[in-house]
């Protein structure tokens, strides 16, 4: 048997955690994970009940927090009443008993909680203590057993490991050791744009569409031109694939089999080539902006005396910005028209594929591999920069990124905000961003149907 239980997200709520304890019934002993542990029956004002339950929460709280994020958001589960199979339950206390209780071996840590969950499977009414230990968090100290039992000593680091608790080995007490010294560094960056402006654009939408239905009439004029005789519905209701093999006959007649694409293949043919005619467009409309406007470049400084890595600065504007990686060295793609129809022979060897003179790269490329990532989330535009390594005191100038709206009544400036994070170090930084808006002189239909050419000129 597997745990069968959704482990995306944090357990809240009677009825998921229900379902987790109904998964430990139908689990094995194996199932216990980084996690999840479960015990069958312990009564926490005993001192041995209680000691298993804080070692329990120890080893949860001294978890990596890269590596607790993994499940459950973080958050690590600690069960007691239960086991494969079977529902004992546990007495009830109230919180002024237990945590006393607990605290005599967990010290000054308090970032648990615990629940008792009313179970019933089919034997009457128990109640199952379900401890909610918190994520770990870049900083925390090293927690350590507060009073001796047994063979633990106070001082003694227990740390999760897959289905047990153990004291720490050397790897996880300087792992530890590592997520606590973050606490005293915090990520210290600063931001300035050096240039850059959110271009004003009329909204294209209604030129491009008029564009592709006017190429869309113009291709299938000779597609309309060579429609065939119609076959008799007598003959086509007896054997459809009559019709099909008479539709494709005249059509090859009419044109002195000069083409291979059936109408429907030729017209799809059309509207594959249009939508990457629209993608194409649009590419070079970006590039006439970025060309009049001027881009946005933002300057990473590191002010102190730490080396900083992998520092990732993200962007947020409102989603009415939009938002292109600038590239002075792009070109347009511009697709290549669909042969005439009534004119494309029929392919021999490799090429008697179908279609295949139509298939060509989409317009819009592929950005580089360490390019911004750009994502439409929350109702904001999300510009991600690659992250970077900054050495003390060294300012780093960020991929310029091309920024324009189409919005009627714009205001002076587009109110943004940005934040970093580095790997190295805890904390974020987080500051607004004013960005001036800039209209734009160009003629947007030229824009959209810019060529090499015209870029060189």
């Amino acid at each position: 048997m597997t745990l069968d239980f959704r482990a995306d997200e944090p357990v809240v709520g009677l009825a998921r955690q229900r379902q987790l304890i109904k998964a430990v019934l139908n689990a094995s002993s194996a199932d216990e994970t980084r996690w999840l542990e479960w015990k069958s029956h312990l009564d926490v004002s005993k001192p041995e009940a209680a000691f298993a339950v804080a070692k329990a929460i120890l080893g949860f709280a001294n978890r990596m927090p890269d590596v607790a994020k993994q499940w459950t958001e973080g958050h690590a589960y600690l069960l007691v009443g239960v086991q494969e199979n079977e529902v004992q339950g546990v007495p009830p206390h109230d919180i002024e008993k237990v945590d006393p209780w607990l605290g005599r071996y967990l010290g000054d840590f308090g970032r648990y909680q615990f629940t008792y969950v009313p179970f019933d499977n089919g034997e009457g009414t128990r109640h199952v203590m379900l401890v909610d230990v918190f994520p770990p968090r870049w900083g925390d100290p090293v927690h350590t057993l507060h009073k001796e039992f047994g063979n633990a000593y106070p001082g003694t680091i227990f740390h999760r490991y897959a289905g047990k608790t153990q004291p720490a080995r050397p790897a996880e007490v300087q792992a530890l050791v590592e997520r606590a010294r973050r606490a005293a560094t915090r990520v210290n960056v600063d931001i300035t744009a050096v240039a850059g402006t959110v271009a004003l654009v009329p909204d294209t939408q209604d030129i491009r569409d008029r564009t592709r239905a006017a190429v869309r009439e113009n291709l299938l004029k000779p597609l309309e031109a060579a429609r065939p005789a119609k076959v008799s519905k007598a003959a086509a209701a007896f054997m459809p694939a009559l019709a099909e093999m008479a539709d494709t006959y005249n059509v090859l007649r009419t044109l002195g089999h000069q083409d291979h694409r059936s109408p429907e293949e030729f017209r799809q043919q059309v509207e594959a080539y249009l939508r990457r005619v629209d993608q194409a467009m649009q590419q070079s409309l970006l590039q006439a902006v970025g060309a009049a406007g001027t881009p946005l470049a933002l300057q990473l400084v590191n002010p102190g005396e730490e080396n900083l890595t992998k520092v990732e600065v993200v962007l947020r504007l409102p989603d009415t910005v939009l938002a292109h990686v600038a590239d002075d060295d792009e070109e347009v793609d511009w697709p290549e028209s669909p042969q005439e129809y009534g004119t494309a022979a029929f392919p021999i060897g490799a090429g008697a594929i179908a279609g295949l003179a139509a298939i060509r790269p989409a317009a819009y490329l592929p950005p580089p591999l360490h390019a911004p990532d750009i994502q439409q989330e929350d109702g904001r535009t999300v510009i991600r920069f690659a992250p970077v390594h900054l050495r003390p005191h060294e300012t780093v100038t960020l991929d310029p990124i091309t920024l324009y709206t189409t919005q009627d009544d714009p205001d002076d400036t587009v109110a943004g905000e940005w934040h970093a994070t580095a790997t190295n170090v805890a904390g974020r930084t987080q500051q607004a961003l004013l960005i001036p808006t800039q209209r734009l002189g160009i003629d947007i239909e030229a824009a959209l149907f810019m060529t090499e050419d015209d870029g060189e000129e």
